[in-house]
């Protein structure tokens, strides 16, 4: 295999260990005292937490997350927060939960680079991302509404906590834009800037494809205007609407004449979808077939998967293998799954060419294949004998240089791996000993 080839295959081995779990991250911009006030909205996986049992005889974990925030690649802002989960005695991890953070911070109009990174405190997993971050300059001298937020939940302020808005509603941010027909309600915060006090101004929210089509509408909602300054909080249930890319669009119209339209993208997925994009056949799988495909993929998962996944039911072992894919998609912007396509890929090399007692992707080379990638180089026993047939994966750049050994012991045909600098892996330190023709089977 050229070395070349190998390099950019690499790739998606490079990002499954650069983000060992999928978080999201979104944002919103208000007025606040003549500069904006800017809010980061972060959804951090639970199940990808590793929980540790306490005295009390719950499991608590723990995220850092580190915010830096560039202008022309100057850091601006940085900060790091810690994020903290407790499960209760007798409770169980879902797949599909979420924890929700906010982080404030203030800065000045204009565009950013916002850098992520979530560490997972007890198991040391790590994740992060780079988005882009827009802060507009509030003009109130006109009618205007500041960003849009998106929540998953919206109530009256008990006690204060770092959800309150204004000293008298909590609003739980959502940062995945993604819905489906389950999870398909939510809620939208915004503020109105520039009113009349005593005029009525009138809102109204629609769900809009991407010709500007609407599809969804509540009904117009006229309201007094207390002061200069009023907040809305909308509800939309978009459970009926077919898979796609839309707009939530809300309208304001002041008693002046004025009018501002202001937007948040949206995503709708459908279960077909889901499964068009992975599996067609999960939700006919019963538990035998889920259970071998649990076992085939068990080397891309971590310990919270495979714990997570033994503890499902059949429904649940069924989502969890959409979810499995979900997040570790590289590149959400693009119709395919690039690393279940690699998967797949290495997959089918596997059945091809270790063919040894039908072993293929259960192999030992099978196993290094799926879950390490492609090697950079290959080094394979030459024909002039002195050793045992072997193969010695080398991977470049892979935590240092790596190294597999893969060695036919007992002359059968079977490579089996007898050597492995990689953390986790089999170590002989007399792997060369192994190697000779006429040594003693370890």
């Amino acid at each position: 295999m050229k070395r070349t080839a190998g390099l950019v295959l690499l790739a998606a081995f490079t990002f499954l260990f650069s983000n060992d779990f999928r978080y999201y991250v979104d944002n919103a911009s208000f007025y606040d005292e003549g500069t904006p006030f800017v809010e980061l909205y972060f959804m951090l996986p639970r199940q990808a937490m590793e929980h540790r049992m306490a005295p009390d005889g719950s499991a608590r974990g723990k995220y850092l997350v580190a915010v830096n925030v560039y202008k022309d690649d100057v850091r601006v802002h940085s900060e790091t927060v810690a994020v903290e989960d407790v499960l209760e005695a007798g409770d169980s991890l879902k797949t599909n939960e979420f924890i929700p953070e906010l982080i404030p911070l203030r800065l000045n109009p204009g565009n950013y680079a916002l850098h992520t990174m979530a560490r997972d405190v007890h198991s040391g997993r790590i994740s992060e991302r780079t988005d882009n971050l827009f802060v507009p300059g509030f003009d109130l001298s006109r009618l205007s509404i500041s960003h849009i937020e998106i929540a998953s939940y919206v109530g009256k302020t008990l006690v204060r906590n770092k959800f309150t808005k204004l000293g008298a509603y909590d609003i739980v941010p959502a940062a995945n834009p993604e819905f489906d027909k389950h999870n398909g309600i939510f809620y939208t915060y915004f503020e109105v800037y520039a009113l009349n006090e005593g005029d009525t101004y009138t809102c109204q929210s629609s769900i809009e494809d991407l010709n500007g089509r609407k599809v969804l509408e509540n009904e117009a909602v006229r309201t007094p205007a207390p002061g200069s300054f009023d907040v809305v909080i909308d509800y939309m249930d978009v459970r009926s609407l077919a898979s796609g890319t839309y707009d939530y669009v809300v309208r304001v119209n002041a008693g002046s004449g004025e009018t501002v339209t202001g937007k948040k993208r949206i995503h709708m997925i459908s279960e077909t979808d889901i499964q068009a994009q992975y599996f067609d056949e999960y939700y006919a799988y019963n538990t035998d077939k889920l259970d071998s495909l649990f076992a085939l993929l068990r080397p891309l998962m971590n310990q919270t998967e495979i714990k997570n996944y033994r503890s499902n039911k059949l429904p649940g072992k069924r989502q969890f293998f959409v979810e499995f894919w979900q997040k570790r998609d590289p590149d959400m912007s693009t119709p395919v799954n690039e690393f279940y396509l690699e998967v797949m890929d290495r997959i089918r090399f596997a059945e091809k060419n270790y063919t040894y007692l039908n072993k293929g992707i259960k192999s030992d080379r099978g196993r290094v294949l799926l879950k390490y990638g492609y090697p950079s180089e290959i080094q394979r026993s030459g024909f002039s004998g002195g050793t045992k047939d072997h193969e010695i994966w080398l991977y470049e750049g892979l935590r240092g240089d790596v190294m597999f050994v893969f060695c036919d012991t007992k002359g059968r045909g079977y490579y089996e791996l007898i050597h492995s600098n990689m953390e986790g892996e089999t170590y002989n330190a007399d792997w060369k000993d192994v190697l000779q023709a006429g040594a003693r089977d370890y």
